[in-house]
């Protein structure tokens, strides 16, 4: 019988580039947790060999629903939400019960965590710190990934960009600020690979970079040398920087239709991230993967040729 393996938050970007990787494969059944309904039905089409189901992560019988004849779950947590870590302990309760069912199948638990947790001034960061406590204290065996800032967030808008004469690059926050980061292809790869080898990587924390330390001019010359453009840099105002990215991750029309409790994580990482930035080491990711990873030039370059095979 196939590994059912519990995905959560499987309609976000992680998951995106995790799926695939797992689908056609005949030793794992999937089990899909979304919130929406518009994502139950979006998923359902994408991957009709998969079951997707709708779980409220706040209610502990949905958790255990969810857990039920499962052999894994890798954890990825709504972020910037306040009932964060009551999600992540619900999540991990619910694993411990079934952990104990006669003739249980259940054999791991993974989280997809955040570089550097310790960092208390980001709430995002915070919160998953004590799910970190919460899991490592729990009667199960676990791994933690800890992915930095994501390569892929800001070449969208550099992409869309390449064939205007003069490019502008509006950065969020002070583009000289350093930061490791972290391509979800690269972190795809590494996380399937903790899902396949199971008890090789039980009890790890994994730091999962693609990057040395590089700040944003760096990171967009890169970009740019591939496009063949030349960018340039402005930094949005901290208050239009605010709205932006919580229009953007809440799906709001405007800033006043966002919860101030779920408004307050995006506000403290964007001041966080002007004055400081999240800096480690690809090393762990290169010997996890097998590769050098994938840096925003090597990123840029397999979009531009994706993008062109589509075409075709």
């Amino acid at each position: 019988m196939p590994d059912l393996i519990v995905l959560t938050c499987a309609s976000g970007k992680q998951c995106a580039q995790i799926i695939p990787l797992l689908y056609n494969d005949s030793a794992y059944c999937l089990r899909l947790a979304v919130n929406s309904t518009s994502s139950l039905e979006r998923l359902s089409k994408q991957y009709p060999h998969a079951e997707v189901t709708q779980a409220d992560l706040q209610v502990p019988s949905d958790c255990k629903k969810l857990l039920d004849g499962a052999s894994a779950i890798y954890y990825v947590g709504p972020t910037f939400q306040p009932h964060e870590v009551t999600m992540g302990m619900n999540v991990i309760d619910a694993a411990v019960s079934e952990s104990r069912k006669p003739n249980t199948k259940f054999k791991h638990f993974i989280f997809s965590s955040v570089l550097h947790p310790r960092i208390s001034k980001m709430l995002n960061h915070d919160r998953k710190k004590q799910i970190e406590e919460y899991l490592v204290e729990a009667p199960l065996d676990w791994s933690i990934l800890q992915p930095s800032h994501f390569t892929d967030n800001a070449m969208g808008q550099l992409m869309a960009k390449r064939n205007e004469e003069k490019p502008v690059y509006m950065a969020a926050y002070d583009p000289s600020v350093k930061f490791s980061f972290t391509t979800l292809r690269d972190y795809a790869e590494a996380s399937v690979k903790v899902i396949r080898e199971g008890p090789k990587h039980f009890f790890a924390t994994y730091e999962i970079l693609s990057t040395w330390p590089m700040d944003y001019h760096a990171y967009v010359k890169e970009v740019g040398d591939v496009l063949g453009k030349d960018f340039e840099i402005k930094q949005l105002e901290y208050g239009q920087a605010v709205e932006g990215f919580c229009k953007t991750v809440f799906k709001a029309d405007s800033l006043d239709e966002v919860d101030i409790r779920n408004r307050e994580g995006p506000e403290r990482m964007l001041l966080y991230y002007n004055t400081r930035g999240l800096n480690g080491n690809p090393g762990v990711l290169e010997w996890l993967i097998g590769r050098k990873a994938t840096g925003p030039g090597d990123l840029a370059k397999a979009l531009l040729q994706e993008q062109g095979n589509n075409t075709t």
